[in-house]
């Protein structure tokens, strides 16, 4: 965080890490989000992109909330049937664990095209947040979170610990991470969450699932 005073006020500007930049710089801006959708939703009005960190407090608090307005009806329908919703990475700087984890998001899709198992790996990653971050996660080198994560949800998503290491280790899918990061950024997400309607940012999003 670079701080700067302007006309008596502080501003605070959020810089990526200066290797992500070069690699970002490298990646095409993909022509839509690569997120992914939550529920098939035959009747869509209405398209919500949600962009998250898994180790972001906010992104912990938002989430039940608004899955429980996701698992609400209308028209004795589920609400999903008339709004698509897709989920995207967006990593902010402090969190460079989330960026070894969040490349098991695209493979979990790749081994099950099903968004609430996606899903509930987000879910599995907000609740043990802090086994990533703080003191504790800064310790780690990449191959500990590698070596953590694998060990810790494997057979709970459609793949061994064995497959689950092989893919990190590879990097199979940090291209994906990089594209999502790019859109992210170049659609102007700073914060997450970061929610979108209609491709037009919700500043004030609702906290509770019958503000939704």
């Amino acid at each position: 965080l670079l701080w700067q005073a302007q006309n008596g006020e502080m501003k605070y500007i959020v810089l990526l890490g200066l290797v992500l930049a070069v690699t970002l710089a490298q990646v095409p801006i993909p022509e839509r989000p690569t997120g992914i959708l939550y529920r098939e939703a035959p009747l869509a009005k209405l398209r919500m992109d949600i962009y998250e960190d898994l180790l972001c407090g906010d992104c912990k608090n938002f989430d039940p909330p608004f899955k429980q307005f996701l698992n609400t009806t209308y028209n004795d329908r589920p609400i999903t049937d008339y709004i698509e919703v897709y989920f995207h990475p967006f990593i902010l700087p402090l969190h460079i664990n989330a960026f070894t984890m969040t490349q098991l998001s695209p493979y979990i899709w790749d081994l099950n095209h099903d968004g609430e198992v996606n899903a509930a790996f987000n879910e599995w990653a907000f609740e043990h947040q802090l086994e990533f971050k703080g003191p504790e996660g800064l310790a780690m080198s990449q191959y500990d979170v590698m070596d953590k994560t694998c060990h810790d949800t494997a057979d709970k998503f459609g793949y061994t610990e064995e497959q689950c290491l092989e893919v990190l280790k590879n990097g199979t899918y940090e291209q994906e991470i990089h594209k999502a990061q790019k859109y992210g950024t170049w659609y102007k997400v700073y914060t997450t969450p970061g929610v979108f309607l209609n491709g037009v940012m919700i500043e004030d999003y609702p906290d509770t699932a019958e503000k939704w």
